[in-house]
């Protein structure tokens, strides 16, 4: 394994009824709670009641900003931070999947940060501009969809809605949570597709890791392999039978905790960390209003396709043969599309609205964010614009 320094300073409340704890997780912080969370909550029945009560209880007043959308914008946390600040809040509570939580992370930096909170976010990775938040208020997290693990790790993905780039904030010294509450009954009622996005989006935070190890450790990281693995597995398998027992608790658990062990930073322990699917997914993602979780269907395959295509790099042919028992990249392929189509979620980029004539600008997109300083997609190996070109009409 390689060096590496890990850290994850996140209390979990885990457990069926556990947001009934969110008065006693939130106390410690102050007495005035920012509530991020989406356009709209009524699907989330008396949850917010349920909350307000809680935190009354420990003398904590709740003010209610609900702004939040799928794929996150900065226009949305610009109105959260400006309503924090008048409010004068002292924290931050993120109840929602993904896109509230890591809106919920970049306000609660945003309400300290003194510049546009545009150049908090890494919207070029070949320009050194980036300028991190070095303080936030403390957060919250009560997450309802199992997928993004945001509730365990210092990350948030936000999209400017003036560019239309989409990426991210990661700054451990201050965007992890302080508790989060992983509550399944609140899982409950998720639609089926949203419950299969999820799913596979917390796949894809353990398959990238697996597909882009690094080579030099290849062979020697039989740990990380089986964590990785065990993950997907886990998530795997269990999400036919979630879809078809939507109201198994102990399902919904399991699902919940495994998305949250995806992306907190155990998995890639030693192991190198580049995440090129996500890079070329958030353009997708960006430009066509698409689900994050089916973005990465699409991508997960496209990559698989393209190195099939290829000398095959050894780290997908071990997961074809994990995973699918087939030496060949095209049949491993064949069959996680069928598992990704059977589950209700989209495995081809056309179904967002992709056509021929966008291909370039997808790729534009792609290199303006992601593309390094040397013209390449950070990868095992660095993805030329060709290729990404090549992935991208493999996903259509």
């Amino acid at each position: 394994m390689n060096n590496f320094e890990f850290y994850n300073p996140v209390k979990i409340l885990f457990g069926a009824g556990e947001v009934a704890r969110i008065g006693e997780a939130a106390k410690p912080y102050g007495k005035r709670a920012l509530l991020v969370s989406y356009e709209t909550v009524d699907f989330y029945g008396d949850l917010f009641t349920r909350i307000h009560a809680k935190l009354k209880e420990q003398g904590i007043s709740g003010v209610d900003c609900f702004v939040a959308t799928a794929n996150p914008k900065i226009s949305e946390a610009e109105k959260a931070i400006a309503l924090g600040r008048s409010e004068n809040v002292d924290m931050v509570i993120g109840i929602g999947g993904g896109s509230a939580m890591d809106l919920a992370k970049v306000v609660a930096a945003g309400i300290l940060y003194p510049l546009d909170i545009r150049r908090m976010i890494k919207f070029s990775h070949s320009e050194d501009v980036q300028i991190p938040p070095k303080e936030a208020l403390p957060m919250v997290m009560v997450p309802t969809l199992p997928a993004t693990a945001s509730e365990m790790n210092p990350t948030a993905v936000i999209t400017d809605d003036q560019t239309l780039r989409k990426s991210y904030v990661w700054e451990p010294a201050c965007l992890y949570p302080k508790v989060s509450i992983l509550d399944p009954e609140l899982t409950l009622t998720l639609p089926p597709y949203q419950t299969a996005c999820g799913a596979i989006d917390a796949i894809s935070h353990a398959v990238e890791p697996f597909f882009f190890s690094d080579e030099a450790t290849f062979g020697n990281i039989d740990l990380q392999d089986h964590l990785q693995i065990g993950v997907i597995r886990t998530l795997y398998e269990n999400t036919p039978r979630v879809l078809s027992n939507p109201q198994d608790i102990q399902l919904r658990g399991l699902m919940q905790f495994a998305a949250t062990v995806a992306l907190n930073g155990w998995l890639t322990c030693g192991v190198q960390g580049w995440t090129p699917m996500h890079q070329m997914g958030h353009v997708v993602s960006s430009h066509f209003q698409a689900t994050h979780g089916a973005t990465l269907a699409c991508m997960m395959l496209a990559w698989m396709r393209h190195f099939a295509n290829k000398e095959q790099n050894g780290r997908f042919v071990k997961f074809a043969k994990e995973m699918f028992h087939a030496d060949d990249l095209r049949v491993a392929a064949d069959k996680f599309e069928a598992y990704i189509r059977d589950t209700g979620v989209e495995s081809r980029i056309s179904a967002f609205g992709v056509k021929e004539k966008n291909i370039e600008t997808l790729v534009q997109g792609v290199v303006e964010v992601s593309f390094g300083a040397d013209g390449m997609l950070a990868s095992i190996p660095p993805i030329a614009r060709e290729e990404a070109e090549q992935i991208y009409r493999l996903a259509l």
